[in-house]
């Protein structure tokens, strides 16, 4: 399985690029995930939020999953019983956080089931003035680079 893991501290944009990154996979081509249930919206909610999600899609007959929360034990578990049910699946979009145990449980217990491991850190806006701006910025330059990332080599979408 080939990994793209959009990782970093809390409150750093980690749902809100894997959910940007869904709805550029998916819109006005998928509508139901393997199982045949509706995919969620992957557009925020009328405050601004993007929330999480975890789903598997056939996209261009490769199997995908993205599942943007594994930022605790019941989130990560549910990552794991996902891949497991799915070996054959050759992508895996998901988050990981930057450090503490988080991270050593997604590296012990997660990354085994990669072939290809990409991480894409992110950071935190700190802009005081113009805020919104820089982060209208920051969203759509990591879409253009995740959407780069995963056209080429090894991704291929």
């Amino acid at each position: 399985m080939k990994f793209l893991v959009i990782s970093g501290a809390p409150s750093t944009g980690k749902t809100t690029a894997i959910n940007k990154i869904a709805e550029w996979l998916t819109s006005g081509i998928i509508t139901t995930d393997v199982d045949g249930n509706l995919l969620p919206s992957f557009l925020p909610d009328p405050k601004g939020k993007y929330w999480d999600f975890s789903i598997v899609i056939i996209l261009r007959r490769k199997k995908i999953i993205i599942h943007s929360a594994t930022d605790d034990l019941p989130n990560m578990d549910s990552l794991i019983k996902k891949l497991k049910f799915h070996p054959d699946a050759e992508i895996v979009i998901t988050s990981c956080r930057d450090i503490y145990w988080e991270r050593d449980y997604f590296t012990k217990n997660i990354r085994p089931f990669s072939t290809f491991f990409l991480e894409s850190p992110l950071g935190k806006i700190t802009r005081r003035n113009d805020f919104n701006l820089a982060d209208t910025w920051y969203k759509d330059s990591l879409l253009a680079l995740h959407q780069h990332i995963l056209r080429n080599n090894p991704y291929n979408l």
